[in-house]
């Protein structure tokens, strides 16, 4: 809809993805915020260590502008951050000036080669670390061991919390119902209302964090994966001791 003019912005939430790649693909901007500095209060729970609502805009400006009205301290979510936030729209002004690279480190994850990229893809990549070089900003590589882990993780992570989260759309307390027949069971109701309500890939999700968290698995899968998410922050953690942001 932004893409196409029919708004002139949008609210999408991120738990993997789901804001970046189509903004990627339709030529918008798209934010995923800092993990608490935007509200989740008032958004259906997939992953809830993941989720994040953030902008869909046509322009840097327009998201620092919708960045800065979502943004901030919410009491009535348990995860939100009390920092102090700059203007993210006054920051974009200020790139929009010109010369703000100059000295900026920019790091290039040597684990995330050029494998499995199409020819053009690459390409372009390329071609904006020498615009940002040509502006003044010093290209540096940055060694993150784990983050090839990272996808497995996740798909341990998300389905599991996702398991979680949406169990209380049982029909009884949450969500909408369906009633197969005269009579039925609660048990009927509940199968019924889930079987309508929730889609396929949504399905497959439940039904692998629910084996990820049952008896007897909990440590060897959700426990591990939380385990890799550690070593992935400390990755990233030492990655900003050598470069101010990160490009892939």
């Amino acid at each position: 809809a932004v893409a196409a003019y029919e708004a002139p912005l949008a609210l999408g939430s991120d738990t993997g993805g789901s804001i970046r790649q189509p903004a990627h693909v339709t030529g918008t901007v798209g934010v995923k915020p800092t993990y608490g500095a935007v509200s989740r209060y008032g958004a259906i729970a997939l992953a809830s260590s993941l989720d994040q609502v953030g902008p869909v805009t046509r322009t840097v400006l327009d998201a620092g502008l919708l960045h800065d009205v979502i943004g901030g301290h919410d009491a009535n979510d348990s995860t939100s951050l009390t920092d102090s936030w700059p203007s993210f729209a006054e920051a974009a002004r200020e790139g929009a000036r010109g010369d703000v690279l100059r000295g900026l480190r920019v790091g290039v994850i040597r684990e995330l080669g050029e494998d499995g990229f199409q020819p053009g893809v690459t390409a372009a990549f390329r071609a904006s670390l020498s615009a940002m070089e040509a502006a003044g900003a010093d290209i540096v590589e940055i060694s993150a061991p784990h983050f090839e882990y990272g996808v497995a993780a996740y798909y341990l992570v998300l389905p599991a919390e996702a398991s979680s989260n949406l169990a209380k759309f049982d029909s009884v307390r949450f969500g909408m119902r369906v009633s197969p027949r005269a009579g039925a069971t609660v048990e009927d109701v509940m199968a019924a209302t889930r079987d309508a309500g929730f889609g396929d890939e949504v399905k497959r999700r439940i039904i692998l964090g629910t084996y990820a968290l049952s008896a007897g698995y909990y440590d060897a899968y959700y426990g591990s994966a939380q385990k890799v998410r550690t070593l992935i922050q400390r990755d990233f953690a030492a990655a900003w001791e050598g470069a101010d942001v990160l490009v892939s």
